[in-house]
């Protein structure tokens, strides 16, 4: 397996981090273009033994991917599914002998159906925790998961790799949550060298430590990489040998991406930045739909996804409570919680509609107005003037700045 210290001591690698299909299509497109390896990772919110909220089980999105794969005829040894933030997160309001006994099982689904990259985080309290874990209690859960993954990789003949830690960012983006100190740093090595040091040369396979890195964003405003701001936090790393797994990356620039790759974060993970990518492709077409198509034909996309998150709110209510801005953020907000919507019923009979009103193409003088990046690859024959083309094209420009970065 490609995935590896050696591999990662010459360059790095970017982690796809979403379930959705025309992001997971354009990934891999792309990394076949560029000649790239590529990290496809799911959360146990979006994939988990019960479906998550794609409806898919591990296996389930382990075939969607690798038809994908097929069809786009990239190298099966090229694509590494993983699993991301797999632990308890789902089950955090119970108590933990459920939660644990679920993450286990989770654990043991990811395994089975062959994802060989596993980020084992057990971080998030649970109903009958305090508020803070210790990374004691962090790293003690982690080898009770660690335990599981090694016991059913070894029923199928092969050794993930794997990603840890006990100060770990929020799954799926978020605030700035501050900068890893050296002594947190010191005492999550301590832990998790204890509970993991009866497991032969499992430090030869931990490729990634997760640690704060300042970066993160809100709804409108992103917090960018400082590489002298964590310049103790590095000194500490390297002395571990070990590289990190940087989250929350999105709406970084390419030179900070750069920065971080250079210093030792070898796995950049994104995901909110590229389905926001797709939604602006999405809204951008809706716009050329305003006005070309009559009105009784429109699908009304934008109207379609505001009333389906009035609705129902569960996946956004905790992030945007400005009521005077709310169809603001539900539309164009960082955190990007639209993506959770997408497979909706109403929202995928509008999205069909939007691209149906396309088939024969778009207009190219409106692709040169919205869709300008994309217009002379069109005029040159690079990508087809298809509806779903121009989105993907969105897609890969947030990919772009990820092959700049990651090749030293």
């Amino acid at each position: 397996m490609w995935l590896s210290k050696d591999y990662l001591r010459k360059k790095g690698v970017y982690s796809i981090c979403s379930s959705n299909p025309d992001v997971i299509e354009a990934s891999i497109e792309f990394a076949k273009e560029k000649n790239d390896y590529i990290l496809i990772e799911a959360t146990p919110y979006q994939i988990n033994q019960f479906g998550g909220y794609s409806g898919m089980t591990p296996e389930d999105f382990k075939n969607f991917v690798m038809g994908i794969i097929k069809e786009k005829g990239i190298e099966e040894d090229r694509v590494i599914l993983g699993g991301d933030h797999l632990g308890p997160l789902p089950w955090q309001d119970e108590p933990s002998s459920y939660a644990m006994k679920k993450a286990k099982d989770l654990i043991r689904a990811f395994i089975e159906s062959g994802y060989k990259k596993i980020h084992l985080d057990c971080s998030m309290p649970l109903s009958d925790d305090p508020n803070v874990l210790s990374p004691e209690k962090i790293a003690e859960r982690e080898r009770e998961l660690l335990e599981v993954a090694e016991e059913t990789a070894r029923k199928y003949n092969f050794q993930p790799v794997y990603v840890v830690g006990t100060d770990v960012p929020v799954a799926g983006g978020g605030e700035e949550e501050g900068i890893t100190s050296v002594e947190d740093f010191r005492v999550a090595i301590s832990s998790l060298k204890k509970y993991f040091e009866d497991v032969p040369r499992i430090w030869d396979r931990i490729v990634g430590f997760v640690i704060m890195l300042g970066i993160g964003f809100n709804y409108e405003k992103v917090f960018e990489y400082d590489r002298i701001k964590v310049r103790r936090i590095w000194e500490e790393v390297k002395k571990e040998n070990l590289f990190v797994e940087g989250h929350s990356t999105d709406y970084q620039t390419r030179y900070a991406l750069k920065n971080m790759v250079e210093d030792g974060v070898r796995i950049l993970k994104v995901g909110p930045a590229l389905t926001a990518s797709f939604r602006r492709g999405v809204f951008l077409l809706s716009n050329v739909e305003d006005e070309l198509i009559s009105e009784d034909k429109r699908s009304n996309i934008k109207k379609v996804v505001l009333e389906t998150m009035l609705k129902d709110d569960k996946y956004w209510r905790k992030y945007y409570k400005d009521s005077e801005r709310l169809e603001l953020d539900i539309w164009y907000n960082l955190f990007d919680r639209i993506r959770y919507y997408w497979e909706y019923k109403e929202i995928k009979i509008a999205l069909n509609r939007l691209f149906e009103n396309f088939l024969e193409g778009v207009d190219i003088r409106y692709i040169y107005q919205y869709f300008y990046d994309s217009y002379f690859e069109v005029r040159e024959g690079k990508i087809r003037n298809d509806p779903r083309e121009l989105i993907k094209n969105e897609i890969k420009k947030v990919l772009e700045d990820y092959h700049y970065a990651v090749n030293l």
